[in-house]
Protein backbone atom coordinates (compact mmCIF):
# COMPACT_ATOMS: atom_id res chain seq x y z
CA UNK A 1 0.00 0.00 0.00
CA UNK A 2 1.65 3.22 -0.97
CA UNK A 3 2.62 5.29 2.04
CA UNK A 4 0.36 8.35 0.76
CA UNK A 5 -2.89 6.61 1.63
CA UNK A 6 -4.67 7.85 4.45
CA UNK A 7 -2.95 10.89 4.24
CA UNK A 8 -4.78 14.32 4.49
CA UNK A 9 -4.21 17.78 2.91
CA UNK A 10 -1.97 19.01 5.54
CA UNK A 11 -0.23 15.55 6.03
CA UNK A 12 0.25 15.20 2.09
CA UNK A 13 1.63 18.66 2.18
CA UNK A 14 4.08 17.93 5.26
CA UNK A 15 5.24 14.68 3.61
CA UNK A 16 5.94 16.75 0.39
CA UNK A 17 8.48 18.82 2.10
CA UNK A 18 6.46 22.20 2.94
CA UNK A 19 5.13 24.29 5.33
CA UNK A 20 1.67 24.48 5.87
CA UNK A 21 -1.11 26.14 7.76
CA UNK A 22 -4.88 25.95 8.44
CA UNK A 23 -6.76 29.09 8.84
CA UNK A 24 -10.48 28.75 9.55
CA UNK A 25 -12.74 31.32 7.06
CA UNK A 26 -16.53 32.24 8.44
CA UNK A 27 -18.95 33.41 5.84
CA UNK A 28 -21.43 35.71 6.23
CA UNK A 29 -24.07 33.23 6.16
CA UNK A 30 -22.59 31.29 9.01
CA UNK A 31 -20.56 28.64 7.37
CA UNK A 32 -17.01 28.03 8.89
CA UNK A 33 -14.59 26.82 6.21
CA UNK A 34 -11.24 25.91 6.11
CA UNK A 35 -8.20 27.21 4.36
CA UNK A 36 -4.80 25.20 4.11
CA UNK A 37 -1.97 27.54 3.06
CA UNK A 38 1.82 27.15 1.63
CA UNK A 39 3.33 29.90 2.88
CA UNK A 40 6.94 28.80 1.35
CA UNK A 41 8.55 27.29 -1.43
CA UNK A 42 10.24 23.77 -1.07
CA UNK A 43 13.15 25.36 -0.34
CA UNK A 44 12.58 27.49 2.17
CA UNK A 45 10.49 25.29 3.64
CA UNK A 46 13.54 22.97 4.02
CA UNK A 47 16.22 25.91 5.09
CA UNK A 48 13.61 27.31 7.74
CA UNK A 49 14.34 30.51 6.30
CA UNK A 50 11.47 33.32 6.25
CA UNK A 51 9.36 33.35 3.31
CA UNK A 52 10.17 36.30 0.50
CA UNK A 53 8.19 39.13 1.51
CA UNK A 54 5.68 40.46 -1.26
CA UNK A 55 4.63 37.17 -2.46
CA UNK A 56 1.97 37.42 -5.22
CA UNK A 57 -0.92 35.41 -3.66
CA UNK A 58 -2.82 32.92 -5.17
CA UNK A 59 -6.34 31.09 -4.25
CA UNK A 60 -6.65 27.56 -5.42
CA UNK A 61 -10.21 26.25 -5.58
CA UNK A 62 -11.38 22.35 -5.72
CA UNK A 63 -14.27 21.00 -7.88
CA UNK A 64 -17.30 18.47 -7.21
CA UNK A 65 -17.34 16.57 -4.21
CA UNK A 66 -13.53 17.50 -3.74
CA UNK A 67 -11.18 19.17 -1.08
CA UNK A 68 -7.98 21.06 -0.68
CA UNK A 69 -6.52 17.08 -1.28
CA UNK A 70 -7.16 17.93 -4.87
CA UNK A 71 -4.30 20.35 -5.68
CA UNK A 72 -1.62 18.56 -3.51
CA UNK A 73 -2.63 14.73 -4.26
CA UNK A 74 0.43 13.90 -6.46
CA UNK A 75 4.40 14.70 -6.23
CA UNK A 76 6.05 17.96 -6.27
CA UNK A 77 6.03 18.37 -9.92
CA UNK A 78 2.44 17.08 -10.78
CA UNK A 79 0.58 18.81 -8.02
CA UNK A 80 -0.25 22.89 -8.89
CA UNK A 81 -0.03 23.71 -5.38
CA UNK A 82 3.63 22.94 -5.31
CA UNK A 83 4.23 23.94 -8.87
CA UNK A 84 2.97 27.65 -7.90
CA UNK A 85 4.86 27.68 -4.06
CA UNK A 86 8.30 26.74 -6.13
CA UNK A 87 7.49 29.41 -8.18
CA UNK A 88 7.39 32.22 -5.83
CA UNK A 89 3.73 32.37 -5.19
CA UNK A 90 1.87 32.43 -1.59
CA UNK A 91 -0.54 29.53 -2.39
CA UNK A 92 -4.07 29.45 -0.38
CA UNK A 93 -6.39 26.36 -0.78
CA UNK A 94 -10.00 26.69 -0.60
CA UNK A 95 -12.72 24.28 0.90
CA UNK A 96 -16.22 24.86 -0.10
CA UNK A 97 -19.30 24.06 2.55
CA UNK A 98 -19.85 20.97 3.11
CA UNK A 99 -16.68 18.67 2.78
CA UNK A 100 -14.89 16.74 4.80
CA UNK A 101 -12.79 20.39 6.08
CA UNK A 102 -16.14 22.72 6.13
CA UNK A 103 -18.06 20.94 8.07
CA UNK A 104 -19.03 23.81 10.51
CA UNK A 105 -21.70 26.80 11.13
CA UNK A 106 -22.10 29.03 13.42
CA UNK A 107 -26.08 28.02 13.35
CA UNK A 108 -25.79 24.37 12.69
CA UNK A 109 -24.57 21.35 12.78
CA UNK A 110 -24.39 18.56 10.02
CA UNK A 111 -27.55 16.54 11.54
CA UNK A 112 -29.31 19.56 10.78
CA UNK A 113 -31.01 19.61 7.03
CA UNK A 114 -30.51 23.37 7.25
CA UNK A 115 -26.78 23.31 7.08
CA UNK A 116 -27.11 21.41 4.12
CA UNK A 117 -29.43 23.63 1.98
CA UNK A 118 -27.17 25.13 -0.75
CA UNK A 119 -25.89 24.78 -3.53
CA UNK A 120 -22.98 25.89 -5.88
CA UNK A 121 -24.69 29.12 -6.25
CA UNK A 122 -24.35 29.95 -2.28
CA UNK A 123 -20.39 28.63 -2.31
CA UNK A 124 -20.17 31.98 -5.12
CA UNK A 125 -21.82 34.19 -3.22
CA UNK A 126 -20.51 33.74 0.42
CA UNK A 127 -17.71 31.07 0.44
CA UNK A 128 -15.69 33.06 -2.58
CA UNK A 129 -15.68 36.35 -1.20
CA UNK A 130 -15.06 35.22 2.01
CA UNK A 131 -12.34 33.48 1.26
CA UNK A 132 -10.86 36.20 -1.09
CA UNK A 133 -11.25 39.17 1.30
CA UNK A 134 -9.40 36.58 3.84
CA UNK A 135 -6.32 35.98 1.69
CA UNK A 136 -6.16 39.58 0.93
CA UNK A 137 -6.05 40.90 4.39
CA UNK A 138 -3.81 38.71 5.63
CA UNK A 139 -1.57 38.26 2.70
CA UNK A 140 -1.58 42.25 2.39
CA UNK A 141 -2.35 42.46 -1.27
CA UNK A 142 -5.05 43.93 -3.07
CA UNK A 143 -5.89 41.88 -5.91
CA UNK A 144 -5.06 37.96 -6.25
CA UNK A 145 -4.81 35.50 -8.52
CA UNK A 146 -7.80 32.58 -8.78
CA UNK A 147 -7.30 29.21 -10.05
CA UNK A 148 -10.62 26.85 -9.86
CA UNK A 149 -11.23 23.69 -11.55
CA UNK A 150 -14.66 22.65 -12.11
CA UNK A 151 -17.20 23.55 -9.47
CA UNK A 152 -14.66 25.73 -8.78
CA UNK A 153 -14.85 28.23 -11.46
CA UNK A 154 -18.48 27.56 -11.32
CA UNK A 155 -18.90 29.17 -7.97
CA UNK A 156 -16.28 31.91 -9.58
CA UNK A 157 -18.20 32.68 -12.17
CA UNK A 158 -21.18 33.37 -9.69
CA UNK A 159 -19.33 35.34 -7.24
CA UNK A 160 -18.01 37.40 -9.55
CA UNK A 161 -20.90 38.29 -11.86
CA UNK A 162 -22.77 39.11 -8.47
CA UNK A 163 -19.87 41.16 -7.06
CA UNK A 164 -17.87 43.31 -9.19
CA UNK A 165 -15.88 44.58 -6.73
CA UNK A 166 -15.25 41.38 -5.59
CA UNK A 167 -14.53 40.74 -9.57
CA UNK A 168 -11.92 43.56 -9.84
CA UNK A 169 -9.94 42.50 -6.63
CA UNK A 170 -9.12 39.41 -8.85
CA UNK A 171 -6.45 39.95 -11.67
CA UNK A 172 -6.29 36.33 -12.98
CA UNK A 173 -9.02 33.70 -13.02
CA UNK A 174 -7.92 30.85 -14.57
CA UNK A 175 -10.52 28.13 -15.25
CA UNK A 176 -9.65 24.16 -15.38
CA UNK A 177 -11.82 22.03 -16.90
CA UNK A 178 -14.78 24.71 -16.47
CA UNK A 179 -18.46 24.12 -15.75
CA UNK A 180 -21.40 26.30 -16.27
CA UNK A 181 -23.59 25.30 -19.20
CA UNK A 182 -23.68 21.32 -19.21
CA UNK A 183 -26.88 20.89 -22.00
CA UNK A 184 -24.19 18.85 -24.04
CA UNK A 185 -22.36 16.87 -21.51
CA UNK A 186 -20.85 13.39 -22.35
CA UNK A 187 -20.83 12.48 -19.24
CA UNK A 188 -22.88 9.45 -19.34
CA UNK A 189 -23.23 8.58 -15.72
CA UNK A 190 -24.75 12.34 -15.06
CA UNK A 191 -26.71 12.86 -17.90
CA UNK A 192 -28.44 9.32 -16.95
CA UNK A 193 -29.09 10.56 -13.00
CA UNK A 194 -29.86 13.80 -14.30
CA UNK A 195 -32.72 12.38 -17.13
CA UNK A 196 -33.77 10.29 -14.42
CA UNK A 197 -34.62 13.16 -12.20
CA UNK A 198 -33.02 11.01 -9.15
CA UNK A 199 -32.03 14.41 -7.58
CA UNK A 200 -35.69 14.98 -7.04
CA UNK A 201 -36.15 11.19 -5.61
CA UNK A 202 -33.12 12.10 -3.12
CA UNK A 203 -35.64 15.32 -2.28
CA UNK A 204 -38.57 13.52 -2.16
CA UNK A 205 -37.25 10.71 0.41
CA UNK A 206 -35.21 13.00 2.71
CA UNK A 207 -32.24 12.74 1.62
CA UNK A 208 -29.84 16.02 1.86
CA UNK A 209 -26.07 15.27 1.94
CA UNK A 210 -24.23 12.84 -1.09
CA UNK A 211 -20.98 11.06 -0.69
CA UNK A 212 -20.08 12.14 2.39
CA UNK A 213 -15.80 10.73 3.39
CA UNK A 214 -16.52 8.01 4.90
CA UNK A 215 -12.70 7.05 6.84
CA UNK A 216 -13.31 3.73 7.63
CA UNK A 217 -14.97 3.10 3.77
CA UNK A 218 -12.42 4.79 1.93
CA UNK A 219 -9.31 3.28 3.62
CA UNK A 220 -11.07 -0.38 2.71
CA UNK A 221 -11.59 0.91 -0.90
CA UNK A 222 -7.54 2.35 -0.66
CA UNK A 223 -6.10 -0.08 1.02
CA UNK A 224 -7.83 -3.57 -0.41
CA UNK A 225 -9.93 -3.10 -3.49
CA UNK A 226 -8.36 -0.69 -5.37
CA UNK A 227 -5.06 -2.05 -4.73
CA UNK A 228 -6.43 -5.40 -5.76
CA UNK A 229 -8.69 -4.17 -8.50
CA UNK A 230 -7.01 -1.03 -9.70
CA UNK A 231 -9.46 -1.78 -13.42
CA UNK A 232 -11.93 -1.62 -11.48
CA UNK A 233 -11.84 2.00 -9.44
CA UNK A 234 -9.81 3.54 -12.39
CA UNK A 235 -12.81 2.48 -14.56
CA UNK A 236 -15.01 4.24 -11.15
CA UNK A 237 -13.20 7.55 -11.81
CA UNK A 238 -13.38 7.54 -15.24
CA UNK A 239 -17.15 7.22 -14.86
CA UNK A 240 -17.73 9.80 -12.43
CA UNK A 241 -15.30 12.47 -14.27
CA UNK A 242 -14.93 11.28 -17.92
CA UNK A 243 -11.97 9.14 -19.37
CA UNK A 244 -8.54 9.89 -19.13
CA UNK A 245 -5.31 8.84 -20.67
CA UNK A 246 -3.55 10.87 -18.28
CA UNK A 247 -4.59 9.44 -14.59
CA UNK A 248 -2.05 7.10 -13.60
CA UNK A 249 -3.90 4.17 -11.82
CA UNK A 250 -1.62 3.23 -9.42
CA UNK A 251 -2.03 5.98 -7.56
CA UNK A 252 -6.10 5.67 -7.53
CA UNK A 253 -5.59 4.18 -3.77
CA UNK A 254 -4.25 7.47 -2.47
CA UNK A 255 -7.35 9.56 -4.16
CA UNK A 256 -9.61 7.55 -2.87
CA UNK A 257 -8.71 7.48 0.49
CA UNK A 258 -9.55 11.25 0.34
CA UNK A 259 -12.29 11.42 -2.63
CA UNK A 260 -14.92 12.33 -2.25
CA UNK A 261 -15.17 14.78 0.15
CA UNK A 262 -18.98 15.30 -0.04
CA UNK A 263 -21.46 17.72 -0.91
CA UNK A 264 -25.33 18.59 -0.51
CA UNK A 265 -28.03 16.97 -2.70
CA UNK A 266 -29.09 20.51 -3.69
CA UNK A 267 -25.81 20.70 -5.28
CA UNK A 268 -26.42 17.92 -7.59
CA UNK A 269 -29.38 18.96 -8.26
CA UNK A 270 -28.56 22.85 -9.16
CA UNK A 271 -25.85 20.90 -11.42
CA UNK A 272 -28.88 18.00 -13.02
CA UNK A 273 -31.07 21.25 -14.13
CA UNK A 274 -28.20 22.85 -15.58
CA UNK A 275 -28.17 19.56 -17.92
CA UNK A 276 -31.95 19.34 -18.50
CA UNK A 277 -32.82 22.41 -19.15
CA UNK A 278 -29.12 23.58 -21.07
CA UNK A 279 -29.23 26.85 -18.48
CA UNK A 280 -26.36 28.43 -16.00
CA UNK A 281 -28.77 30.13 -13.68
CA UNK A 282 -29.86 30.64 -10.38
CA UNK A 283 -31.82 28.05 -8.50
CA UNK A 284 -35.05 26.80 -10.04
CA UNK A 285 -37.72 26.20 -7.10
CA UNK A 286 -40.06 25.37 -9.84
CA UNK A 287 -43.46 27.37 -11.01
CA UNK A 288 -46.88 25.55 -11.94
CA UNK A 289 -48.52 28.76 -13.73
CA UNK A 290 -49.74 28.89 -16.80
CA UNK A 291 -47.36 31.29 -18.06
CA UNK A 292 -49.57 32.71 -20.81
CA UNK A 293 -51.88 33.79 -18.69
CA UNK A 294 -48.97 36.27 -17.21
CA UNK A 295 -46.85 36.87 -14.07
CA UNK A 296 -49.39 38.71 -12.01
CA UNK A 297 -52.11 35.95 -11.93
CA UNK A 298 -49.69 33.68 -11.15
CA UNK A 299 -50.07 32.54 -6.85
CA UNK A 300 -46.75 32.39 -5.29
CA UNK A 301 -47.89 29.61 -3.54
CA UNK A 302 -47.46 27.34 -6.67
CA UNK A 303 -44.68 29.24 -8.22
CA UNK A 304 -41.87 29.40 -6.03
CA UNK A 305 -40.07 31.09 -8.34
CA UNK A 306 -42.44 34.22 -8.51
CA UNK A 307 -41.70 34.60 -4.75
CA UNK A 308 -38.31 33.62 -5.16
CA UNK A 309 -36.97 35.99 -8.15
CA UNK A 310 -39.81 38.04 -9.20
CA UNK A 311 -40.10 35.33 -12.33
CA UNK A 312 -41.20 32.35 -13.71
CA UNK A 313 -37.96 31.20 -14.54
CA UNK A 314 -34.79 31.40 -12.27
CA UNK A 315 -32.63 34.04 -13.68
CA UNK A 316 -29.39 33.37 -15.93
CA UNK A 317 -26.13 34.85 -14.77
CA UNK A 318 -23.86 37.31 -16.58
CA UNK A 319 -20.55 36.92 -17.03
CA UNK A 320 -17.96 40.27 -17.08
CA UNK A 321 -14.77 39.42 -16.18
CA UNK A 322 -11.47 37.94 -17.99
CA UNK A 323 -11.09 34.19 -17.87
CA UNK A 324 -8.60 32.11 -19.32
CA UNK A 325 -10.49 28.73 -19.82
CA UNK A 326 -8.68 25.37 -20.12
CA UNK A 327 -11.24 22.51 -21.20
CA UNK A 328 -10.57 19.19 -20.84
CA UNK A 329 -9.52 17.02 -23.88
CA UNK A 330 -12.03 14.76 -24.57
CA UNK A 331 -15.24 17.31 -23.40
CA UNK A 332 -16.25 15.17 -20.70
CA UNK A 333 -18.99 16.31 -18.64
CA UNK A 334 -16.63 19.35 -17.25
CA UNK A 335 -16.51 20.55 -20.24
CA UNK A 336 -18.55 24.11 -20.23
CA UNK A 337 -17.86 25.18 -24.11
CA UNK A 338 -18.60 21.95 -27.12
CA UNK A 339 -17.12 22.35 -30.47
CA UNK A 340 -19.79 23.25 -32.22
CA UNK A 341 -20.45 26.55 -29.68
CA UNK A 342 -16.20 27.24 -29.41
CA UNK A 343 -17.58 29.31 -26.54
CA UNK A 344 -19.72 31.51 -27.91
CA UNK A 345 -22.55 31.78 -25.62
CA UNK A 346 -19.71 32.26 -22.91
CA UNK A 347 -18.75 35.36 -25.28
CA UNK A 348 -21.59 36.88 -25.69
CA UNK A 349 -22.09 37.31 -21.95
CA UNK A 350 -18.57 39.08 -21.60
CA UNK A 351 -19.60 42.42 -23.11
CA UNK A 352 -16.35 43.72 -21.69
CA UNK A 353 -13.82 40.94 -21.54
CA UNK A 354 -11.48 38.73 -22.50
CA UNK A 355 -11.26 35.29 -22.99
CA UNK A 356 -8.25 32.83 -23.94
CA UNK A 357 -8.67 29.29 -24.92
CA UNK A 358 -6.20 26.61 -23.61
CA UNK A 359 -7.18 22.74 -23.69
CA UNK A 360 -4.30 20.84 -22.25
CA UNK A 361 -5.93 18.04 -20.30
CA UNK A 362 -8.78 15.67 -19.06
CA UNK A 363 -11.63 16.84 -16.33
CA UNK A 364 -10.02 14.10 -13.84
CA UNK A 365 -6.66 16.09 -13.77
CA UNK A 366 -5.56 18.65 -10.73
Amino acid sequence: VDSDVGKNAPEIIAARGYDVETHKVTTSDGYILTMHRLPKSYDESQSGTAAATSKPAVLLQHGIIESSFAWVCNYRNQSLAFVLADAGYDVWIGNSRGNTYSNESTHYTTDDDEFWDFSWEDMGLYDLPAMINYVQDTSGRSTISYVGHSQGVTQALVGFADNQTLAKSVSYFGALAPVSWLGHSKAELFVALADAHLDLLFEGLGVVKLLAHNELLTKFLAGYTCTVIDDICGSAISLLFGTTTSLNISYVPVLISQTPAGTSVKDIAHFAQGIRADTFARFDYGCSCVQALGLSLCASGICPNKAKYGSFAPPAYVLRIPVYWFPPLGETCKAVMQTSREGTEVLEGFPRSEIVLRRLFTASDS
